[in-house]
Parts: structure tokens; C-alpha cells; sequence
């Protein structure tokens, strides 16, 4: 792996020498792995290795900002320059500024498998078959797998600045991911589960296997049913889907441009009070859990909402200097190739007590979520929503028959405020994670009145 910490050293002294009021580096290297199994064949192997490296600076209130994804010695004396003369070309803008070194040791995060790179290549090719042997075995009617991969990433991010600041960590992550697709007769559906850890052994690729097998076989010959209101459950992946798009509303900059639905709305019960919302950049095993965010800032766990009521939002350092408050350590990077933003770390709702089996037991007729189509379309400032659907339709408690051809509708809010049971199976897909969650009214658009 690229030596990350002789380049960052080769730099900061001649960013020192160019008369900036501020300078950053940041620097990441990750080897990647990815292994596709096919009908028990390799279908896809490739190793990469990616470097990237992003300058930013101010000079009298100026920013600038270039970066590079090739790190020889000969490049960097370019890529300096150009920073700097973007900066005499920006307009000015008083709240740019970098996080001072804090008085607190970083957090320990366990985010780092010492025995990965130990692992043999046959070892991780036998755990991308056990993938796809798991989800045919689970079910005669899974007659196709269409991808089955297995994905590791070793990563070391660093960053320095003029303050003194100084930081590096390293993580690994391994996933799983499988789409299948089940058949029985002229009917045929898919069905797909994705799981992930930092460690290889803690990969449980059965359970992603048997998860992607049920879910298309699930819905094999699902019908619609006719237009209507009833409580619906809304499982892990879903409820997920859905909490990604109302999270956009508890980022500052969000706020601060008059687009999030939350505005002037902190200290009010906005959402149902079984509901309590974390952002934690320190959960065990999440996929943004680091010891700092993407500038510096120390991750910390932030609750967002407790018991419906709205308690904070998030900022990094640039939202932060704007209302002149301490950055909250959500500053992410889409890429290298632009500058922090706020971004959600492990952004999730807290588990609640009640076993997924028992959010079924109360509802007379009604609709298990299991499919949205389109939730991208959802507006971000309102919140209304109407988009397309499938599920598992509930009768006395007890799944029935599967359902598709629907769609269901109406506003984030008031479907977190109608949440009247929350699961205790919290699971993260990404950065988002949820339980199951009961509504006890959810419109349905089906055939007919």
C-alpha cells in the first residue's frame, strides 16, 4: 500500500511557505477486492488499489481546493500550485476553517481485522460460493442467482492541517450481497439481502443467502388488492429506505438553505414518541464508524430525536462556523475529488422491545411493506411521497398472500408520527439501519374504490 504518511510529510512544509492563512491534507489508500460467483464459477475477480489526495487552503478568506489521484513526488509540486492560485480566484467567504486538534484522545474504534490479508484467496472465493449455495439450498424454487459477490476493502485515511491537527486510522470491511430469482410456474420474482462487517469471520453469508431466497419466494404470485387505508409494517430494509430520505432534513446546511422539513421545528414532538433517532459514528461495526469524520472533528453519538422530540441536527465545520457552534464530526467526503459536506455517520432508529412477530398480532387487515419503487421521487422539503409497491398482506395477525401492483402514499412526517410499534431487529443496510416499525394508518392505491 502507498506510503500515505512520507507524502503528507513531503507537503505540509511547503504548504507552510506559500503565505495561506489555512491548509489541509487529506489523503486516503484502499486495496479492494471483489469476487462474483456465477452457477459456482468465478465470474468476476478483481484486486485494485485506489490513492487520492485533496488539498484544500485559505488565503484571505479564499478557498481553494484540488486533488489528485496520482501521488508521485513529481505531481505534487502541480497540484500546490494550483490550489493556491484557486484561491486568489474565489470569491471570499468568512466561514471556511479547519478543526483545531481536540483536548480528548481520539476513541478507540474496533474497526480493523488483523487476520484479513492472512486469509487465503481460496478461502474468500469458498466464503462468495457459500453465498449463492445458501440461497439455492434454501428453496428448490430459487432456479437463478444473478450475482453472487463477496466485497473487502482495506483502507487507511490521514489528515493533517496548519493547526497542528494530525490524524490516521485504518478499517477493513467485508460484504455480501445476492439478488436470486424464484419461480413457480409463470410466476417469477427476485428477492436480495446484503450483509457486512469489519471482520471476515463475522460475515454470516448463510443468513444473507437464506434472506434473498425467502424474499423472492415470498412474493410468487402476488396480486393486488383494492384501494385502502390499513396499518402496514415496515421491515428492517425498508423502514432503512425510508429513514435515508428524512435524514437529509437533520443536515445544517440543509437547514440553513431553507430545504429541510425539521426547520425551526427543534424541541417540538414531531414524531411518533415510540421513535428515537441516532446519528453515531461510533457504533460497533458500522459501515462510517471511524475515530474522527472527514476533516478532523472526533465522531461522537448524537441523538437526533428522543422519543419523537426533535433535539439537534448535524454540522460539519463549515455549517458550524455559521452559526458559530462546534462542528458535530459529520463532515464525509463523497469522493476525492471534492471537499467535505455534512453527511449522516451510522444514522439509525433504536431498536424497541417488540419481536417482529408481535407488530402482526393487532392488525385485522393490513399490509407488510416488502418492496418500494421510486422513494427517490420523494419530495425532500414537504415530505409527501407516492410511490410504487409490493408486500405480504396481513389477516388476523397471520401473513395471507403476497401483493404487488400498488402504490402507496403520503408524508414522511406524519408516517414517523403514526409509528405505533417499533421492532427489536435493528439492522443496518449502509450507513442507515432500522427495526421493523408498525403505522397504524397507511394509504394504499390498488384496483378499484
Amino acid at each position: 500500500m502507498t506510503d500515505i504518511a512520507s507524502i503528507v510529510d513531503s507537503i505540509m512544509p511547503r504548504l507552510s511557505r506559500e503565505g495561506l492563512d489555512a491548509y489541509e491534507v487529506y489523503t486516503t489508500c484502499s486495496n479492494r477486492l471483489t469476487i462474483e460467483i456465477k452457477d459456482g464459477a468465478i465470474d468476476v475477480f478483481v484486486k485494485s488499489e485506489n490513492t487520492g489526495l485533496g488539498l484544500r487552503v485559505v488565503k484571505e478568506q479564499r478557498p481553494g481546493f484540488a486533488f489528485s489521484t496520482n501521488l508521485l513526488p513529481q505531481v505534487i509540486p502541480d497540484l500546490i500550485e494550483r490550489v493556491v492560485h484557486g484561491a486568489s480566484e474565489t470569491d471570499p467567504d468568512p466561514f471556511v476553517g479547519f478543526p483545531v486538534p481536540s483536548t480528548r484522545t481520539p476513541p478507540q474504534v474496533d474497526q480493523f481485522d488483523l487476520d484479513l490479508q492472512g486469509i487465503s484467496i481460496k478461502d474468500k472465493i469458498d466464503k462468495a460460493r457459500s453465498l449463492e449455495a445458501a440461497a439455492r439450498s434454501s428453496d428448490l424454487r430459487v432456479k437463478k442467482v444473478r450475482k453472487a459477490s463477496y466485497v473487502e476493502t482495506t483502507g487507511t485515511v490521514t489528515i493533517c492541517n496548519h493547526t497542528g491537527l494530525n490524524l490516521s486510522y485504518q478499517k477493513t470491511l467485508v460484504s455480501g450481497s445476492i439478488m436470486v430469482v424464484a419461480e413457480e410456474g409463470e410466476n417469477a420474482e427476485i428477492g436480495w439481502d446484503y450483509g457486512f462487517s469489519p471482520f471476515f469471520d463475522q460475515l454470516d453469508m448463510d443468513s444473507i443467502g437464506a434472506t434473498a431466497a425467502l424474499r423472492a419466494v415470498s412474493m410468487l404470485g402476488a396480486r393486488p388488492v383494492t384501494s385502502i387505508q390499513v396499518p402496514a409494517v415496515l421491515p428492517p430494509w425498508i423502514a432503512s429506505d425510508v429513514l435515508s430520505v428524512l435524514s437529509a432534513s437533520f443536515m445544517a446546511d440543509n437547514l440553513q438553505k431553507g430545504k429541510s422539513m425539521l426547520l425551526g421545528r427543534k424541541g417540538e414532538q414531531v414524531f411518533s414518541p415510540h421513535l428515537t433517532i441516532v446519528d453515531d459514528g461510533l457504533y460497533p461495526g458500522g459501515t462510517a464508524s471511524s475515530p474522527f469524520d472527514d476533516e478532523g472533528s472526533l465522531h461522537q453519538r448524537i441523538v437526533l430525536v428522543s422519543e419523537g422530540v426533535v433535539q439537534g441536527f448535524l454540522y460539519d465545520q463549515y455549517t458550524a462556523n455559521k452559526e458559530n457552534r462546534h462542528s458535530t464530526g459529520n463532515a464525509g467526503r463523497h469522493g476525492i475529488n471534492a471537499p467535505p459536506s455534512v453527511q449522516a455517520t451510522n444514522f439509525f432508529i433504536q431498536n424497541g422491545f417488540l419481536e417482529p412477530e408481535q407488530l402482526l398480532t393487532s392488525i385485522s387487515e393490513g399490509l407488510m411493506v416488502k418492496d418500494i419503487i421510486g422513494l427517490h421521487t420523494a419530495d425532500p422539503i414537504s415530505g409527501d411521497f407516492s410511490v410504487g409497491a409490493a408486500g405480504l398482506w396481513i389477516k388476523d395477525g397471520e401473513i395471507t398472500f403476497p401483493v404487488k401492483g400498488i402504490a402507496i402514499s403520503g408524508n414522511l412526517i406524519d408516517l414517523f408520527s403514526r409509528v405505533d410499534g417499533v421492532g427489536a431487529d435493528l439492522k443496518f443496510y449502509g450507513r442507515f439501519g432500522a427495526p421493523s416499525l408498525r403505522i397504524s394508518t397507511l394509504n394504499i392505491a390498488g384496483v378499484g374504490a
